[in-house]
């Protein structure tokens, strides 16, 4: 029996916390920015697209992956952003809205 109410309370809080530690990988704006600045970086160096999408694609966490492919999508438009803050500011939202349902 008591393995049982362990169990269950182990399935309750285990996607709460799951949850938590990758929504707080989000809300790290120094990691976010120094990712802006290491793309904006790349991307004026005349590293290629490509190049940065398969970089991208190798980042394990998914909300920090589609951060990436954001700051690229950014930096690769004609109308690139005016600050980095800005930036970091729709990273965090893209990285947020991956872990949401």
């Amino acid at each position: 029996m008591k393995t049982i109410v362990a169990i269950g309370i182990w399935l309750f809080f285990l996607p709460s916390w799951a949850f938590g530690q990758t929504i707080s990988e989000c809300r790290d704006r120094q990691q976010l920015t120094e990712m802006a600045i290491e793309v904006r970086d790349r991307i004026r160096s005349g590293e290629s697209e490509e190049s940065m999408l398969m970089w991208a694609g190798d980042i394990r966490a998914p909300g920090l992956q589609a951060a990436a492919y954001k700051a690229i999508e950014a930096y690769t438009f004609q109308h690139q952003p005016e600050s980095i803050s800005q930036l970091v500011f729709v990273m965090g939202y893209m990285c947020s809205k991956t872990y949401r349902p």
